[in-house]
């Protein structure tokens, strides 16, 4: 993998994982015991629209650095092609539901899914992001 590329996969996988962190608070403050499909979604939008606090980007280049080693490992290792349908779809598009916590991040979740419509993407990184939550909507029938 060139330099190029895994810079930007860098950047990506934090962002993932960092919107990831976002999902677990929310499915937590909603009382799930896991991460759910409507928390995931919602985690990626609010990591889309709020930037990093300092100490964030820091542990999330260092997550996504070490994801990007995994992927590398892992491609020497396999040749497997990946299973993309890991989650049922449904057969009925629904709208994804927010939690009615009112701590700092579930109500700036909240915000971000109602603003999510007229959002445009500052710069490519975060358009290919945005494109990605889309597809995931798209392909599992929900709606923001």
């Amino acid at each position: 993998m060139d330099e190029t590329v895994r810079s930007l996969l860098t950047v990506f996988m934090a962002q993932i994982d960092s919107a990831m962190t976002i999902s677990d608070i929310l499915s937590q403050h909603a009382g799930d015991d896991e991460i759910t499909p409507d928390s995931l979604i919602i985690g990626l939008i609010y990591r889309l629209m709020v930037p990093m606090k300092d100490d964030e980007l820091q542990q999330a280049i260092k997550n996504g650095e070490e994801m990007v080693k995994s992927i590398d490992e892992f491609e020497e290792e396999s040749d497997d092609d990946g299973d993309e349908s890991l989650l049922e779809i449904p057969e009925e598009s629904r709208n994804i539901k927010t939690n009615s916590c009112n701590c700092d991040i579930c109500m700036t979740a909240r915000v971000c899914k109602l603003n999510y419509a007229s959002y445009e993407a500052p710069d490519p990184l975060a358009e290919k992001f945005q494109n990605a939550i889309k597809h995931a909507c798209d392909k599992h029938k929900l709606i923001v």
